[in-house]
């Protein structure tokens, strides 16, 4: 990638899909998303285990992944190599480390090796509960297939951006279901924010990389001061960047 700026090059991809073998530096991703860990698995019971360590996906410049933190002790977001780190804190607060490397175990991690993309500027705004959809149109107008497995990015200014951190010490043994993890989580928002938001897509893969009822996994970040989350909430408006792989897709 080219030194354009943060902006200009970050790119965070959320993975999906099933279980797979850790990569080595050597070996080929064939443009594929990959997923490592399962929600439905961690949501409903309990298993927060680590199942890919960092230190064997990073560091990479192409690589681009969303997930979380062994035992959901946070949010993991990764572009161009970097890793946005978010950890609860005490009460309401949350921390985020940016990190080249990092010895920590995501208890999901969905990740691709993405080295150029292809932009669209939307224009018209896209509510959040028509972001799915409306991914999926831009998407085949780029070129994807319409039942593919594929990476997003948006870039601008959004408004009423809400967040969370995942913090596993509040929930009890067994697991739970959607509402008791986002409970659990420490939440924010802002009016408006200059931020990138990365995100995967499926119409296939709820209770695997998606939530029930959605087709997009999604986490934001914001560079300076360092925030990265999963996104509940957010207004798209007129103007926007959306980037797609541009190249093959899984």
């Amino acid at each position: 990638m080219g030194k354009r700026g943060w902006w200009a090059t970050l790119a965070v991809v959320t993975l999906l899909g099933g279980s797979a073998a850790p990569a080595g530096d050597g070996e080929a991703w064939d443009g594929r998303v990959r997923v490592y860990g399962e929600l439905r698995a961690i949501m409903h019971d309990g298993r927060t285990g680590g199942v890919v360590g960092l230190d064997q996906m990073l560091p990479d410049s192409d690589l681009y992944a969303v997930g979380a933190l062994e035992g959901l002790a946070g949010e993991i977001t990764v572009a161009g190599g970097t890793a946005w780190l978010s950890m609860p804190g005490e009460g309401d607060t949350w921390r985020t480390e940016k990190v080249r490397e990092s010895s920590l175990m995501a208890t999901l991690l969905v990740a691709a090796k993405v080295p150029r993309w292809q932009r669209v500027v939307i224009d018209r705004p896209i509510a959040f509960d028509e972001l799915g959809a409306q991914i999926a149109s831009l998407a085949v107008a780029a070129g994807l297939a319409a039942d593919a497995r594929f990476p997003f990015l948006l870039e601008g200014e959004f408004e009423d951006l809400q967040w969370h951190v995942i913090d596993g010490s509040r929930l009890g043994e067994g697991g739970g279901h959607d509402g008791d993890h986002l409970a659990s989580a420490v939440r924010a928002r802002r009016d408006r924010a200059r931020a990138a938001l990365v995100g995967f897509y499926s119409d296939s893969d709820q209770g695997v990389f998606t939530h029930r009822g959605s087709r997009i996994h999604l986490h934001c970040i914001v560079e300076e001061p360092p925030v990265g989350g999963h996104v509940d909430h957010v207004l798209i408006p007129a103007g926007t960047v959306v980037k797609f792989p541009d190249g093959p897709a899984d």
